[in-house]
């Protein structure tokens, strides 16, 4: 790891895993704009659950990018560590709202 922070092109990779982020971050804000014309409230809320978690990952992406450039392990680790928490915790609720449309979908009226 550390003959990495050693060559001339370093910041060549931060800045893609930067970029990646703030698309993954862009993307997040126009799903989450675009729930407002949902008018069910199971599938609203599963598409605002999906469109956090994907506004959440590119927030710490461009967070662990920042930590990469400046070389600041204390800002790089946190970032991981609430990566892998959002994404288990948004995974969790996802699953949960989409059976729950299943049952209902399944359910005789």
């Amino acid at each position: 790891m550390a003959a990495l922070l050693i060559l001339p092109w370093h910041a060549w990779p931060a800045l893609l895993l930067a970029l990646m982020g703030a698309m993954l971050v862009a993307r997040g804000v126009r799903a989450l704009r675009a729930v407002r014309k949902k008018s069910r409230d199971p599938e609203r809320a599963l598409a605002v659950v999906r469109s956090l978690r994907t506004g959440i990952a590119g927030l710490c992406l461009v967070v662990l990018a920042i930590g990469w450039l400046a070389d600041a392990a204390w800002l790089a680790i946190p970032a991981l560590i609430v990566l892998g928490e959002e994404m288990l915790e948004t995974s969790v609720m996802v699953a949960a709202l989409e059976d729950g449309r299943r049952r209902a979908s399944t359910r005789p009226a």
